[in-house]
């Protein structure tokens, strides 16, 4: 009788932490498509050719992802300023040249300045600033091949201003929701390793808990490790939690319903993919990033016919900005002539445009 109610109660336990194992997937489904489909029917379908005025590269960055990262848009932002003639630009190498500069970006209560939001366009003028005067002490010689700026530069800058650079595109709801989301997604593993320690009285398995969360965390929100170091160093954590749960599971633990390889596939299907549809922005926060998706969708699938009228040049910085650069530049007709701010000195290619 005892061994029968200790079976008993073995299994009701083992049906209780399944169903929430299967309760958590199935509610982050619903909501990947209840959200997915809502911002998807406020995103406007419509063909978008080019930009209207006003747009920077750094502006891509915050609509889509909510913050700006100016260290990685170097050849975006010189493309930029030069199409705007705040300077002028020669090639002096491959991967080398020389910025004069023309002129400042105008206050931005200035009739001249154009721009869509107020607080990516005073970081860009501060920005320009420290860009010119970074180049003024190294003769004018820039390096296509790093950062503008210093991440000191670029902290100080955001931290000038007060406004959010992800206000008016993210609200407070949509963090909520993405957080509500990736707690879904790693809860099926926490449910597994919890049970494991139930049922095997081994509390060692609340480390593999620890262990596997921290390997997440560095892997979604940690920017600025290299990303080979970022992968070997995840992998060892993650690996070695996720191969513990499952090595318990496969080894011990009587699982019918798959409960551990749900857990496993949700652990990364649902923190890097199902997540991505968890987006509860507004309809009118959704209209500027509407015209960037779809002039980066024009940009990837028309035609060369479709693009022979348009100007490269003017193109050219939100295609470093989307990083599809490579991928679409052989669909424009190229001019014979670079623009009018940018030269190419000696033996250079002109491998900036």
């Amino acid at each position: 009788m005892h061994i029968i109610s200790a079976m008993s109660y073995t299994e009701i336990t083992y049906y209780i932490f399944a169903a929430l194992v299967y309760g958590c997937v199935l509610t982050l489904i619903v909501l990947s498509l209840y959200y997915g489909r809502r911002a998807r029917r406020n995103v406007k379908k419509e063909k978008i050719t080019e930009l209207k005025r006003g747009y920077s590269p750094l502006d891509i960055q915050r609509i889509f992802i909510g913050k700006t990262y100016p260290r990685k848009l170097t050849r975006a932002l010189i493309v930029h300023w030069g199409n705007l003639g705040y300077i002028n630009v020669k090639q002096k190498g491959r991967f080398r040249v020389t910025i004069t500069q023309l002129k400042r970006p105008p206050y931005h209560d200035d009739e001249d300045a154009v721009f869509i939001d107020r607080g990516v366009y005073v970081r860009e003028r501060d920005l320009f600033d420290d860009f010119m005067a970074t180049t003024r002490r190294n003769k004018g010689v820039v390096d296509l091949r790093r950062p503008l700026f210093t991440k000191q530069t670029v902290k100080k800058v955001n931290s000038d201003y007060a406004v959010r650079e992800d206000e008016g595109v993210y609200t407070a709801k949509h963090y909520t929701l993405k957080l509500v989301g990736l707690f879904l997604s790693v809860l099926p593993f926490l449910l597994c390793a919890i049970y494991g320690v139930i049922y095997t009285s081994n509390p060692v398995l609340l480390v593999l808990i620890g262990t596997g969360l921290i390997g997440l965390f560095v892997l979604k929100f940690v920017k600025g490790m290299p990303i080979v170091f970022k992968l070997i160093w995840c992998g060892m954590w993650l690996g070695a939690s996720l191969g513990g749960v499952y090595g318990m599971f496969a080894g011990a633990i009587h699982d019918p319903f798959g409960t551990v390889y749900l857990a496993i596939a949700m652990f990364f299907v649902g923190s890097f993919f199902l997540i991505r549809f968890l987006d509860f922005r507004s309809k009118n926060n959704l209209a500027e990033y509407s015209d960037i998706v779809n002039y980066r969708k024009f940009l990837l699938f028309a035609s060369k016919d479709e693009m022979a009228g348009l100007e490269y040049c003017e193109a050219l910085p939100f295609l470093y900005a989307y990083n599809i650069k490579w991928l679409v530049k052989h669909k424009f007709k190229r001019a014979n002539r670079p623009p009018k701010w940018y030269s190419v000195d000696g033996s250079g290619k002109g491998a900036l445009l």
